[in-house]
Parts: C-alpha cells; sequence; structure tokens
C-alpha cells in the first residue's frame, strides 16, 4: 500500500530499537519497534524476531516505509482474528505520524481469551507503550556523495561537512584526498556548488 510524500521531505522515526513486554489477562505480549531504512532490512529483521520467537502463538506486525516519493505499508494479525492486531498497531504509528519503523507485537497465549475488543486493546497498548519507551526524532532523506580535493581544500571540505550537518562516511588519502558523504536530498545540490565555489572548481565528483 503507498501513499505519496516528497522525497526530501523530513520525517519523524525513532533512534534505535526499543523493547516492552507485559502480562495481559495471563498472556505474556513483547513489543519490538525498529527503525529502518529498506525493505531488506525490514525482511532481516522480521526474519530474525521469528526466530527469537519461533514458539509464539502469535507475530503480529506493521510498518511504514519511506519509498522515493512514496510511503509503504502493511500489517500482519499473523492468525489473530481478521482486524485485532496488525490494523491496530499501523494506526498507532499512523497516529504518531512515524515512518521508517516496524512494530512487531508478540504474544504467547496462556490465559482467557480477550474477544475481539480485548486483542484490539491490548495491540493498540503495546504499540503505544514500546514507542514511549523509543526516543522519537526527526530524520531526513539521506543521498550518498563522493568527491576529492587536493590537501590545499582538506580543512575547507571537512568545514562545508560540518555546516551542511552531512555524515562523513570514509576518507581515503593519496595524491588527493577523497571523501565519501551522506548528504540530505533537500541540500546536495547547494552542497555541491558551496563545495565548488570554496575550491575554486578545484574538486571532482565521483
Amino acid at each position: 500500500m503507498l501513499n505519496s510524500k516528497p522525497e526530501s521531505e523530513s520525517h519523524l522515526s525513532i533512534k534505535e530499537q526499543a523493547r516492552y513486554e507485559e502480562i495481559i489477562g495471563g498472556s505474556r505480549f513483547i513489543a519490538t519497534a525498529k527503525p529502518l531504512t529498506s525493505e531488506t532490512e525490514l525482511a532481516a529483521f522480521l526474519e530474525g524476531l521469528r526466530k527469537e520467537f519461533h514458539d509464539a502463538s502469535h507475530n503480529c506486525f506493521a510498518w511504514r516505509l519511506i519509498m522515493g516519493r512514496n510511503q509503504k505499508y502493511r500489517y500482519s494479525d499473523d492468525k489473530e482474528p481478521s482486524g485485532t492486531a496488525g490494523q491496530p498497531i499501523h494506526k498507532v504509528i499512523e497516529g504518531k505520524e512515524l515512518t521508517n519503523i516496524c512494530i512487531v507485537v508478540t504474544r504467547y497465549f496462556h490465559g482467557t481469551k480477550l474477544g475481539t475488543g480485548g486483542l484490539k486493546r491490548a495491540y493498540t497498548h503495546m504499540a503505544q507503550e514500546v514507542i514511549g519507551k523509543a526516543e522519537i526524532e526527526k530524520k531526513y532523506p539521506l543521498t550518498s556523495l563522493s568527491f576529492s580535493v587536493t590537501f590545499d581544500f582538506v580543512s575547507v571540505a571537512h568545514n562545508i561537512i560540518t555546516t551542511f550537518e552531512a555524515e562523513l562516511k570514509d576518507s581515503q588519502y593519496g595524491d588527493t584526498v577523497k571523501f565519501f558523504v551522506d548528504v540530505r536530498v533537500a541540500n546536495w545540490i547547494a552542497f555541491k556548488n558551496k563545495l565548488i565555489e570554496a575550491t575554486n572548481g578545484q574538486v571532482k565528483f565521483g
């Protein structure tokens, strides 16, 4: 399922993985939330939790990911009655305006049947609690960029990287210095232009 969203727009997500556990109606519920940036990471996360909780009664989930100009989302009840688990989790994510996140709520059934309403409340509650355990932060879509400058402009390059709040991933020293950075999509043209201006055109990209 897709929703349109400008690809340069900032979004809210959680900073790092969080977990919350509670006994509800005698059943053990475990909620795990994780920030994600790709479907590859998502698949690995879901597979990892299925292995971790392989003996659970249910591993219900919901996720939302930014895919270019769109937001993609999906949810699963994992054998719970339709509409009682995945959708309530997704509504919490949507209500908090979070993206690039997956929440899995694991259930070990050992107690009383909660009924449709009780299940919806339980899964909603677990999603809310695990988000409450996490730190929410504003994130920006990034694009990777590499460029080379002579040693005369190394400090200039570092200053520009800092000014634009770009993330320096790596640097390689040879006859010139090659930088590998992640820059906000909304800033990458201005970032490149600033490098060209500050080095008097003595910068090579790629």
